[in-house]
């Protein structure tokens, strides 16, 4: 491959990054408005309900053209139940918390996610943390702290909820590299949903309400904005690497900063602002080495 067709594959990639951005934002956007009228359990229940039936009829479609039997096997049932219990309480803290916390505010919070996977990563694989990742770590912390500004007026134990979200987002995703090393991730996505919608099933009556036409619209939009957004993952890698595209994630944050101005009418103050940036600088930190590795190896 050339340098002329690698560099074009690079931009396709990035682009593709950039609408993961969107997507992701765009999602948590549908969910604030709909869980400022509905129940948050219900809201949840809903959205992996038709994000299983999407991932499923993907994959009985898939079925179809290849005709394995075995497409719904699976070697590590009890790890993709950890899952999707992982990814529970992931939703429903981001969830809870987008009730009271600013859309900009509540998503710069989910993206110190890479620094609680350097603090996880030596427990579950051995990997010892450098001192670049140990200060992206500290960058991170430092950056929620001026976003949560805990001696301030408008401190609330709220902001504790997407703070919270970032570590079970990163336990997620360890959890995920475990599970892919024997299962597709069609076959990761479809049991994450199937056991998440199973549970919320259990609960879901206590919660149930009768959403209006346009609700049931934003819900079925919810649940295949997600879908998309992670397709658009597993399609942007196809062209670029993760050291390069993982850092336009970040990206996230600029436009629920926008979505959060346009239909919530709300604006950060600059503390919080500068709290985001050393946020998304704690992540950068994490990818730069990333990406030094790749150019040892």
């Amino acid at each position: 491959m050339n340098s002329s067709t690698r560099s074009h594959r690079h931009v396709i990639g990035m682009w593709l990054m950039a609408s993961v951005a969107l997507a992701f934002a765009s999602h948590d956007t549908v969910s604030k408005v709909l869980i400022l009228a509905l129940p948050v359990i219900f809201v949840a229940w809903a959205r992996y309900l038709i994000h299983t039936v999407l991932v499923t009829s993907v994959i009985l479609r898939n079925r179809a053209k290849s005709g394995d039997k075995n497409v719904f096997h699976t070697q590590r049932p009890w790890l993709h139940l950890l899952r999707a219990v992982v990814l529970l309480a992931d939703s429903l803290t981001f969830l809870f918390g987008l009730t009271h916390v600013p859309l900009a505010e509540s998503t710069a919070l989910v993206f110190l996610a890479p620094a609680f996977v350097t603090l996880l990563s030596p427990l579950l694989f051995g990997i010892k943390a450098d001192r670049l990742q140990w200060l992206s770590v500290i960058v991170g912390f430092v950056g929620v702290l001026v976003v949560i500004n805990p001696t301030g007026d408008g401190f609330s134990l709220w902001m504790l909820f997407p703070l919270a979200t970032a570590f079970f987002f990163a336990l997620y995703q360890l959890l995920t590299q475990l599970a892919s090393e024997s299962d597709s991730p069609w076959m990761c996505s479809f049991y994450v949903g199937v056991f998440s919608t199973a549970l919320l099933s259990l609960v879901v009556p206590f919660y149930w309400v009768s959403p209006s036409a346009l609700q049931w619209v934003l819900l079925l939009i919810l649940g295949g904005m997600g879908l998309s957004a992670h397709f658009l993952i597993s399609k942007a890698y196809q062209y670029a690497s993760s050291s390069l595209l993982a850092p336009l994630g970040y990206l996230q944050i600029v436009f629920a900063t926008g979505y959060g101005m346009v239909f919530f009418d709300s604006y950060p103050v600059m503390s919080s602002v500068f709290g985001m940036v050393l946020i998304c600088l704690s992540g950068l930190l994490v990818y730069i080495k990333r990406a030094s590795n790749a150019l040892a190896n």
